[in-house]
This record gives C-alpha cells, sequence and structure tokens, in this order.
C-alpha cells in the first residue's frame, strides 16, 4: 500500500479537514462522524501484509531531561496504519505504562466550532473558485476529480486546492466516501472497508481516554489549517494534482508505502524512518517535495513554541510527547528545539539494519 509522505509524517488535522470539509460543504449540516473505538473491518480485496513482530521489535523512543521539568518519552507516530496489528495496541500502552500525561499535535475528534474555522479559512468566496488558482489543471480535469471521488462539483470548486486535495486523499484511503440521501443533498460518511487503520495518535487518544489521564494538544485547528493556507500555492496545487492522479490508479514520484513506514516503526528503525520521510526520490517535483517539507518545518515551530509557552511541563512526569515521524529529523526538528532549550536527549537504541524492501505495487495508497 502506497502513502504519501505528508499523510504518515505530519497529517495533524489533515483527514479531520476532509470529513469537516464535507460537513461545512453541501449540506451546511453541523454534523460530525465520531472516530470508532474499534478498528474498521479491512476490505477483503485488499492484498494482506505481514504484520511487523512486536514481540520481538520495539518501537523507537527518545528520551528528554531537563532540570526542573517532568521527563519526555518522545514518540513518533504514523497518522494511518497498513495493518491492524493488536500488538500495535500493546507496544504502545507498553511505552504509555506510567506517563502523567498523553502529548498529541492535535485532537482528533471535530467539534463544531472547528467545522466553521474550516469553511473560514479552506473555501473562497462566492465570487471566486479553485479555476483561478491551478494553473496545471484544467476546468475539465479539476470537475474529473470531483466526479472520480463523488464530490458535489460545485462545493469541490469553492474549496482551496488543499482542503480539495485533503478530501480526494480521504477517498483514495477510502475512508471516506460521498453518500447521497436521493435528494440534493450530499454528505461525507466513513466507509465499512477503509485501505488504512487508525493511525498512532488515534490509538493514543483513547489509551488516554480509557486510563484518565490528561491529553495536552500542541497545535489548535485554527494555526493548523492557517499553516496549510499559508503554504507555498505550487505545493498545494502539486498536492492536488497529485491525489487527482491517484484516483485513476497513477503514482506520483516520491510515494512510499504505509506498509514500509509501518514496519520501519515497529522495528526501531531510525534510519529507515528518516529515509522515508526526508529522501528526495527520483523524478520527484520540487513542488511536492516541498510540500511535505515544509508542513514538517512549520508544523514543528508550531509544536516548540506550544511547549515553549507551556514551560515545557510541570509535575512528577513522565510525560509521553508523540507526533509525526517527520518532525523528528532534520536540522529545525522537535529534538533540535528541545536541546536548544537545555534538554539532554537520549537516543533510541540502535536498530539492525532492515532488509530492503520491494517495490511498492501500482494500485496501492500513497503517504509521504
Amino acid at each position: 500500500m502506497i502513502s504519501r509522505r505528508h499523510i504518515s509524517g505530519t497529517l495533524r488535522a489533515t483527514l479531520c479537514a476532509a470529513m469537516l470539509f464535507a460537513a461545512a460543504s453541501v449540506t451546511q449540516a453541523q454534523s460530525h462522524a465520531r472516530l470508532q473505538a474499534q478498528p474498521q473491518a479491512q476490505s477483503q480485496t485488499q492484498p494482506q501484509t505481514p504484520a511487523p513482530n512486536l514481540a520481538e521489535d520495539h518501537p523507537p523512543v527518545w528520551v528528554a531531561r531537563s532540570p526542573g521539568h517532568p521527563t519526555l518519552i518522545l514518540l513518533p507516530t504514523i497518522h494511518a496504519l497498513a495493518s491492524d496489528d493488536p500488538r500495535v495496541n500493546a507496544a504502545l500502552a507498553s511505552i504509555a505504562n506510567g506517563v502523567q500525561a498523553i502529548v498529541l499535535e492535535t485532537h482528533t475528534r471535530p467539534t463544531p466550532e472547528d467545522t466553521q474555522t474550516v469553511r473560514r479559512i479552506g473555501f473562497y468566496p462566492a465570487n471566486d473558485n479553485l479555476t483561478n488558482h491551478v494553473s496545471s489543471m484544467t476546468a475539465e480535469s479539476l470537475a474529473r476529480c470531483a466526479r472520480d471521488s463523488g464530490a458535489d462539483i460545485h462545493a469541490f470548486f469553492q474549496t482551496k486546492p488543499w482542503l480539495a486535495g485533503f478530501a480526494v486523499q480521504a477517498v483514495r484511503l477510502h475512508q471516506w466516501r460521498w453518500a447521497s440521501d436521493g435528494a440534493k443533498h450530499v454528505r461525507f460518511v466513513r466507509t465499512a472497508s477503509p485501505l488504512v487503520f487508525p493511525g498512532i495518535d488515534e490509538r493514543l487518544e483513547m489509551l488516554a481516554h480509557g486510563r484518565q489521564i490528561p491529553l495536552i494538544y500542541l497545535e489548535t485547528m485554527e494555526q493548523g489549517m492557517q499553516l496549510f493556507d499559508d503554504m507555498p500555492a505550487a505545493d498545494q496545487e502539486a498536492f492536488l494534482a497529485g491525489v487527482c492522479a491517484g484516483l485513476r490508479g497513477v503514482k506520483t514520484p516520491g510515494e512510499v508505502s504505509y506498509e514500509s513506514f509501518q514496519a520501519a516503526w515497529a522495528s526501531g528503525d531510525v534510519a529507515a524512518l528518516e529515509h522515508l520521510a526526508n529522501a528526495r526520490y527520483p523524478g520527484e517535483s520540487d513542488a511536492h517535495y516541498d510540500f511535505s517539507q515544509y508542513l514538517f518545518a512549520r508544523g514543528t515551530d508550531i509544536f516548540a513554541a506550544t511547549l515553549a509557552q507551556d514551560g515545557y511541563f510541570y509535575g512528577k512526569g513522565p510525560i509521553l510527547v508523540a507526533v509525526g515521524a517527520g518532525h523528528f529529523f532534520g536540522e529545525r526538528s522537535l529534538l533540535e528545539h528541545l536541546r536548544e532549550a537545555g534538554y539532554t536527549i537520549t537516543p533510541p537504541a540502535s536498530a539492525p539494519a532492515a532488509a530492503p524492501q520491494p517495490a511498492s505495487p501500482l494500485h496501492e495508497v500513497a503517504a509521504r
């Protein structure tokens, strides 16, 4: 299953935004689907991938310490999983055992206020539309993308490229689909057979609720949507064009598999995670590559600013901080921000070199 690098590394409110896009567009409804407590059944037509052996392997964990502050357990996340191995939940429970709180990028359960935020930031006014802001796709190709995804064309053309792209990606991953009530109303609903399963963030959020320990979020919906909206126009367009092509089975250079991300995460292979998140792949356009790197860098800046504003927490700890894998690497990574703030970082134990991964079939869905 291929997956877009940014989906794995810095989704934050991405699929949440896609859901809200639907809720805020055609029907003007305020209904919000809540994340299900149990992962959904996988399509019987999807090829099965051997699950990682979490009995032997362990996800990578950094430990950050600073005098006068709780110890921070730093865990990279993947925002969607290729296989629903119950040992993933067991590994997360083990890592979170005894923590005082869990810190995530943003909440995964949208609110009515979030709907209004997405609509305010992600939609064009009535006198503007998507065709005025996309040069590489014609009005006909945009309309074909809307039809391929099952979207209402009028509503699709009122969304900005980044939001249209996220809605299409949610359909491509079979997590959401457009449904009609037989009248004029069209809405977004969860599917019974998604191509991916709930990611690490959602599982940790459910774990925190089950244990009744505090959940802390590093980014508001306003910040997340504004970050997408401030993205360079070429990057937004490259993302939209890529996911529209993906609906027709075209693989965009720079797409890598969810299986690869999950295997690297489960085995604690830090080098593989860094490569999957940050490597420039042959044929990948500047704009497509910059899309993911922009989100990594700008998102990390938001997370670090929130940590600093909150005084890096108080109490005895430890505290689990779990953000997308892409935020752990590069010159302005979360780890570098913490070092600059006076933290001493203990890296994960070295993992054995991973076996070479075979090329991903083109029918699989993507994540960078």
